[in-house]
């Protein structure tokens, strides 16, 4: 008697073993003999996958369109062609967790992201660009012995945000006569966030500004979310007090100095760090980033450079609110309360025309607490 050959189960078809592309048994598509328990996991599983599926393309999907957005060399209409084909693509891969015929565009989406991918990496920063003037000059410094030149400092005269004289110098100072270092805070879109900037004080009155900036071309303007998708080049920039405090008071900012409880070697230290990474992005061009490489987290990786256990803090991303960071962390005049410090920091309504460099400094200075000095009423 002839045994009869096992039935063989029908073949699935491969549509319906494609989900985001792994083969799956018909046990996993149709779960058979489970218990009411096991059907109910097994559901919430597949809808947490799908659901996590569709939140990460979705991700991918926004990425990509700012990606191309931001940087693709076309005219306005052509790009928001390109994006819309590209979005067209993550909706029926989106619509092939559903319907299986929309699954192959899967495919096509995979491809046309990995290619975003490949020509993102051809785009490189270079300082070859025609920046606006303002920011058209990196600083750079030689240091000989004690005495550290510093090319490029910026001295420019502003009659109002629109309206200046350019005027780049060549300056030179005494490393041994460094005694201070200070922080400047220019809130200029609310309280949570605010420019960073630091100044290093001298023997004989001058200062030394440092302001970490994006390096926009000419007639461009910024853009918090552009920041993010390797618009804009990184610069240090050096120069004179005047000029970035006029140009910060001729756009109606709030700024703030807060002087930092610093030794004079710490701040020769830090100074000499800034120098190093100026001269670095002069040879090796950086991009700007709004979140990871912007005025105040580029503070706080130079810092950490030459005291690596100082620590980071989410008031870093929220920069307006570093001066709590500071007076809990002991780098102002903690002994005055906070709030009177913080007010008494308040420096725009000083911020005069018509004074010398020196005179410029003292006024600005004047009722700032100094950590490193007898405590006045």
């Amino acid at each position: 008697m002839r045994l009869a050959a096992p039935r063989r189960q029908p073949a699935i078809p491969r549509s319906r073993r494609l989900l985001f592309l792994f083969p799956l048994r018909r046990s996993l598509l149709r779960p058979a003999n489970l218990s009411q328990k096991e059907r109910m996991i097994w559901r919430l599983s597949r809808s947490f996958a799908i659901g996590g599926f569709i939140f990460v393309l979705l991700l991918s999907a926004l990425w990509g369109s700012f990606a191309l957005w931001f940087q693709l060399p076309l005219e306005v209409a052509a790009k928001a062609g390109v994006i819309a084909l590209f979005n067209l693509l993550a909706a029926l891969t989106i619509a092939g967790t559903f319907w299986r015929r929309a699954r192959r565009a899967f495919i096509a989406y995979g491809a046309a992201y990995l290619a975003l991918i490949l020509w993102w990496g051809t785009i490189h920063p270079t300082n070859d660009r025609d920046f606006a003037p303002p920011v058209a000059h990196g600083a750079t410094g030689v240091l000989r012995g004690d005495v550290l030149t510093m090319q490029n400092v910026r001295n420019f005269s502003w009659r109002s945000a629109s309206d200046f004289s350019e005027n780049w110098e060549e300056r030179s100072y005494k490393l041994s006569d460094l005694t201070s270092a200070d922080f400047y805070l220019v809130y200029f879109m609310g309280p949570l966030i605010a420019h960073s900037m630091v100044s290093f004080g001298f023997k004989d009155g001058r200062h030394l500004l440092f302001s970490i900036e994006i390096r926009p071309e000419r007639g461009e303007a910024f853009s918090a979310i552009a920041g993010f998708f390797k618009r804009y080049e990184l610069v240090f920039l050096a120069g004179d007090e005047r000029d970035y405090l006029f140009l910060r008071k001729a756009q109606d900012e709030d700024t703030r100095l807060y002087r930092l409880a610093v030794t004079p070697e710490q701040a020769r230290a830090l100074l000499l760090q800034y120098v190093r990474e100026a001269n670095r992005l002069e040879l090796h061009p950086q991009f700007y980033n709004t979140l990871t490489a912007n005025c105040t987290t580029t503070i706080f990786v130079l810092i950490r450079s030459i005291f690596p256990y100082f620590p980071l803090d989410w008031r870093v991303l929220l920069n307006g609110f570093l001066p709590s960071f500071a007076y809990q962390h002991g780098l102002v005049d903690t002994r005055i309360p906070l709030d009177e410090l913080i007010r008494r920091a308040a420096v725009s309504d000083r911020i005069k025309m018509g004074l010398s460099e020196v005179a410029f400094g003292q006024r600005l200075r004047e009722n700032v607490p100094d950590p490193n000095a007898p405590l006045r009423p």
